[in-house]
């Protein structure tokens, strides 16, 4: 019985040294292009001059039963430093007094519909003006999801650029400007770029800012932060310097709106709208325009609150994977194919083999591991050797993109760096397990049909948030 058990064991611990090895791979890679950024010299940006004209910019925001949040969020999205620009809230059929605050705040007054829509969407209530703040459009449908909030806002929206977040969210005030970049370096090109989405949990938020950004006590909350620059600064860079980003995050991404509605707009039927019309923008483009680019801005900032309790993170995860597992299915066809660029020749193979999977493996590990060890007691080093690559592999990736964040922004002081060097050391007994069990019932439950639904995360104003009362989020 040992033998089989030990063939397992060798065959997980090369995938996982394989995986790992491309993750340093693509860190070393963004740890490279940040350095050059911050040093104002990055390859490609001598000759950069700013657009004759800006882009008008429709900022779209959906939101169902944000009435906590609305009010704030609009003030806060409408004091962009950005011009011209349009704010569409989406009242997506909200149970709640989310219509009645936003009408009570800025005083709406109903405009004329007009005949169809371009994308299709569930039916229109109204749509609003606002006397008070000009760039404020009101948005009011049935509901239909965020994916239909989104198709509907495209509809009405009047810019040529549309850029989406959540209603949770807190853009800084040059965020729009900064992740406008990629079009003015790629004006031809250019179809989409993408912010960098940061853990808010325990900052401190005035006014619908986020002042002091700060890292929790917590380990759920921090633990995230790690993942999140360990996610966006860590590989995104990369992938974004490869043209092969295959997600464009629903927190913040920016998007050419004639280009959005000729590919369909967002897709209804999956769990991970954002990152399935990435990759259909390079699956239904890049064959017949190869320059087209979709690119990353860590400078480009979105803070989002994260679940700050397992329950909500479960949910989170759970949702991210079938998600995941959706859009790879309706783009599988690009994998391992150079027509697609990077993105069909190393991302998706990337994201198919490990991204994918890497939890099942990891699982399965575990019990290899245990029952090796159970089974034969002499076969401890293989336990060792197995925690031994995680904990070193995992360290590393983390120290690299706190490193990448020291240099390029350095938000958090060094009592925050030294709480995420802290939990990060930590993660490998409690978080990651955790991930991978999720994960892979997600991955069982997509297999075998099980109906996947959104599920639902509370939230809670973010208005001068206590230190460490900051709720969660979506994705």
């Amino acid at each position: 019985m040992t033998g089989p058990l030990q063939i397992a064991a060798i065959v997980i611990f090369v995938y996982f040294a394989v995986y790992n090895l491309l993750i340093l791979a693509l860190l070393a890679m963004s740890y490279g292009e940040m350095s050059w950024l911050v040093r104002g010299r990055q390859p490609g940006r001598s000759g950069l001059r700013p657009l004759a004209q800006r882009p008008g910019v429709s900022l779209v925001v959906p939101a169902y039963n944000e009435e906590e949040l609305v009010v704030t969020t609009a003030s806060a999205l409408l004091d962009q430093e950005y011009a011209p620009l349009e704010v569409v809230i989406v009242d997506d059929g909200s149970t709640d007094a989310t219509f009645e605050r936003l009408n009570r705040a800025f005083d709406l007054v109903p405009l004329p519909i007009g005949g169809a829509l371009e994308l299709e969407s569930t039916r229109i209530r109204g749509f609003y003006a606002s006397r008070v703040a000009p760039a404020l459009r009101v948005l009011q449908k049935e509901n239909g999801g965020r994916a239909d909030a989104l198709n509907a806002a495209l509809s009405f929206a009047r810019h040529e650029l549309v850029a989406v977040t959540d209603a949770d969210c807190i853009l800084e005030r040059d965020a729009l400007t900064r992740l406008l970049r990629p079009f003015e370096e790629h004006p031809d090109d250019c179809i989409a770029s993408g912010g960098n989405v940061r853990v808010v949990n325990a900052s401190q938020i005035v006014d619908g800012r986020v002042v002091e950004p700060r890292v929790s006590w917590r380990g759920v909350d921090a633990t995230q932060v790690i993942e999140y620059l360990r996610g966006f600064l860590g590989t995104r860079i990369a992938w974004s310097r490869m043209n092969g980003l295959v997600i464009v995050s629903g927190g913040f991404g920016l998007f050419r709106r004639d280009t959005l509605i000729t590919v369909g707009g967002f897709r209804k039927e999956t769990l991970g709208e954002d990152m399935e019309v990435t990759l259909r923008l390079h699956h239904e483009l890049r064959p017949g325009w190869p320059e087209a680019r979709i690119a990353f801005v860590p400078d480009a900032v979105c803070w989002t609150q994260a679940p700050d309790n397992l329950r909500g993170l479960r949910t989170q995860r759970i949702r991210w994977q079938i998600g995941l597992l959706q859009t790879l299915r309706l783009h599988g066809g690009m994998f391992g194919r150079s027509r697609y660029g990077a993105a069909g020749l190393l991302a998706v193979p990337f994201v198919g083999l490990f991204e994918a999977i890497a939890a099942i493996f990891e699982v399965v590990g575990y019990v290899v591991i245990f029952t090796l060890v159970v089974v034969d007691p002499s076969s401890w080093p293989y336990l060792i050797a197995f925690f031994g690559i995680a904990v070193l592999f995992g360290q590393v990736q983390s120290f690299i993109a706190l490193l990448i964040e020291e240099v390029g922004f350095r938000r958090y002081g060094r009592a925050g760096m030294t709480r995420l060097l802290g939990w990060s050391l930590l993660e490998i007994f409690w978080y990651r397990p955790l991930l991978a069990l999720w994960r892979t019932w997600a991955t069982l439950s997509y297999v075998f049909g099980r109906r996947s639904v959104w599920g639902h995360i509370p939230r809670r104003a973010l208005d001068e948030a206590p230190a460490e009362s900051v709720a969660p989020l979506t994705r």
